[in-house]
């Protein structure tokens, strides 16, 4: 068993009590604390807290993507496609989340257009957030408070009914899209509700020349961006339109981020998801993680969605990381698991083996008897997961 949080358990068991964790230690541990407990045994396997997903998108499919080289064309490509979408995104949605699910994942960080995909998380037994995607280009003849306001009532609104653990939130989509009065004001709005927000940042080459000269293959992505052209980097730029807290998830991260941008990172206290798959495909070069996690910058992984990453395993997002940035096996699993819930500030409830956290458990078939979470990680990334656990319920076995 591996906590995270704590040093491996050799043949560990955990006891199950409404949802959350009693007991962490041995099988006698357990048996001495509920002797009539069921008994759960899952052999040749390791217990590990489930995956934390700090970036997805979950309505796209994988057969069907749009070709990779810039990011600018494929997004371009993606937005052509937007009305035929409309009706596959709810299977596909549902598709893509029982296949992070098969894969190890217990909380998810999804954004998508106005929440869209927010049933398909609801009712997929994974907690998480919906962060709902808002253009201001679909309130014409609007100030950007009557927008952020449309969108907190939304929002507001797609609370109701949810299971426990799956909330809705706000998304400010990017610095291109979203201009930055609007940006401001729906920062500081769900900063005054104590709520998170999630933003995709210096993603691309093409957003670091938007926002820097306003040129480029974004400029005119959604019509006519004119706020463009500030001389500074996007991560500059968001810090000037109060868009960063410690609230504030960031995604990608991964152009032109300088030691100043880190800097800036480190002081407003914000978030990284780390989707390495996603840039590589697009050309949206490496994102300096190392030297963001050396800097005190929280870093979470996430899969970004099907038609940006090869698939919604985010042990298998976790072991490209590993490669790429030369982590060890001990850091890899603690960025799938309590890196991801501390970007997302759910620490105290999941992301670790600990009495009092929700039962958020992956059950990963090893072949190895030594068992460690290189080991771990390899064998979920390459579908070695037997089952998954969510608040304590089985929401995926494998048998």
């Amino acid at each position: 068993m591996f906590p995270v949080s704590s040093p491996p358990i050799p043949n560990g068991a955990i006891l199950v009590q409404e949802g959350r964790i009693a007991v962490i230690g041995t099988l006698e541990d357990a048996r001495t604390k509920a002797p009539e407990a069921e008994i759960q045994h899952y052999e040749g396997c390791a217990i590990t807290p489930g995956a934390i997903n700090t970036h997805a998108h979950l309505g796209f499919r994988r057969d069907d993507a749009p070709e990779g080289g810039t990011f600018a064309g494929w997004l371009g490509r993606l937005i052509e496609r937007l009305p035929e979408k409309e009706s596959w995104t709810p299977e596909a949605a549902k598709n893509s989340a029982n296949e992070a699910i098969a894969a190890g994942t217990t909380f998810m960080a999804e954004s998508s257009p106005y929440g869209e995909c927010l049933p398909q998380l609801a009712e997929s037994g994974m907690a998480g957030a919906v962060f709902a995607e808002f253009f201001p280009g679909d309130f014409p003849d609007t100030q950007p408070e009557e927008r952020v306001e449309e969108i907190l009532k939304q929002v507001h609104g797609m609370r109701e009914g949810l299971p426990k653990r799956v909330s809705a939130q706000v998304s400010v989509h990017s610095v291109y899209t979203v201009d930055p009065d609007s940006s401001r004001v729906a920062a500081l709005k769900t900063r005054e509700l104590g709520d998170p927000l999630a933003i995709h940042l210096s993603e691309s080459p093409e957003e670091v020349e938007f926002v820097r000269e306003g040129t480029g293959g974004l400029a005119n992505i959604f019509g006519s961006n004119t706020w463009g052209g500030a001389g500074v980097s996007p991560v500059r730029y968001a810090e000037n339109v109060e868009l960063l807290a410690p609230t504030t998830i960031a995604a990608h991260l991964a152009t032109g981020v300088s030691d100043e941008d880190i800097d800036i990172l480190t002081r407003t206290g914000v978030a990284a998801a780390h989707c390495p798959r996603s840039n590589d495909s697009l050309g949206c070069e490496v994102s300096p993680v190392p030297e963001m996690m050396r800097r005190d910058v929280r870093v979470g992984m996430g899969t970004d969605g099907l038609w940006s990453s090869p698939s919604m395993n985010l042990f298998e997002e976790t072991l490209f990381a590993v490669k790429l940035h030369g982590f060890d096996g001990e850091l890899g699993l603690r960025l799938a698991t309590l890196e991801g819930a501390r970007a997302l500030n759910v620490e105290r409830e999941t992301g670790s083996l600990e009495v009092g956290k929700w039962a958020d458990l992956a059950i990963v078939q090893v072949e190895s008897g030594d068992q460690t979470a290189l080991d771990v990680v390899e064998s979920a990334a390459s579908g070695g997961v037997a089952a998954t656990v969510v608040s304590g319920n089985l929401i995926y076995n494998r048998e």
